[in-house]
């Protein structure tokens, strides 16, 4: 009887030693992992109307000046540089410089403070006249549309409640951006919802064999409203509307708040 009771205190001796050691494992990996992330931020830069001349390279400029802006727009040239380097698209140098724009504009860094280096980054826009000219693609035919109930008339919004964003940019080869993939789209993604959540926006989605860039956009609430030829590849036109995720956030906060505080006051009354 007693050498009975002994393996069994032994067995749960060896369960709970088992037990703790996967417990600090999880958690060393939980902290480690927030650890990394909390290092990661995001920035938006209002950049002024580069300003083209034939003998001398376009600069990009902000408009608020200081090291940081002028550290993460040199960052997110070598960026973008390096992710459309293998790619089909068709490339310039205004697809780098951005001197394709006719009036201000804003950059979306998102990078890692630690190790100063840039992770995701875009630019958008919302001068009318450079939107027209790249929705309707190479051929400078009107989009395909896609949406039976929609119709490509940017027209109809008012300044400033339209924008479009384009030259997406991902740091794919760095270990920090493919162990927080998840989280630093997300932050990019409330960075834009940061600075314009009363506008709608345009985005394009390179056509792919298995559209995983097009699901990313699909997930966030976008549809597909068109397609057209942009650089050389064909691309998806979508839609968003950056106001509607704002309640649906500020809802799902609400509740949230309310759900916990009925527990509390179940839990203690």
């Amino acid at each position: 009887m007693i050498i009975f009771i002994l393996i069994i205190l032994k067995t749960l001796g060896i369960i709970l030693i088992s037990a703790l050691a996967i417990g600090i494992t999880v958690c060393l990996l939980i902290y480690f992992k927030f650890k990394s992330a909390c290092s990661i931020t995001g920035k938006t830069i209002h950049i002024k109307n580069p300003i083209a001349l034939s003998d001398i390279p376009t600069e990009r400029e902000p408009v608020i000046k200081n090291e940081i802006s002028k550290n993460l727009i040199s960052k997110e040239s070598y960026l973008r540089r390096s992710a459309y380097k293998n790619t089909t698209i068709k490339t310039d140098e205004s697809f780098f410089d951005d001197s394709d724009m006719k009036s201000d504009y804003y950059l979306i860094i998102i990078y890692d403070k630690k190790s100063n280096t840039s992770l995701l980054s875009a630019r958008y826009y919302f001068d009318k006249s450079v939107i027209k000219k790249y929705l309707k693609g190479d051929d400078y035919s009107e989009p395909r549309q896609a949406d039976l109930n929609y119709t490509l008339n940017i027209d109809k919004y008012k300044e400033g409640e339209i924008f479009l964003i384009d030259r997406m940019s991902s740091n794919n080869y760095c270990s920090v951006y493919r162990k927080n993939r998840n989280y630093i789209h997300l932050l990019f993604y409330l960075e834009l919802l940061k600075h314009n959540k009363n506008c709608k926006f345009m985005a394009m989605a390179r056509k792919e064999k298995y559209e995983k860039l097009l699901t990313k956009y699909l997930r966030l609430g976008l549809r597909v409203i068109g397609s057209a030829k942009h650089k050389g590849k064909e691309h998806w036109i979508l839609l968003g509307d950056l106001k509607k995720s704002y309640s649906q956030l500020k809802m799902t906060t609400i509740f949230n708040i309310i759900l916990m505080s009925k527990f509390l006051l179940y839990k203690y009354k």
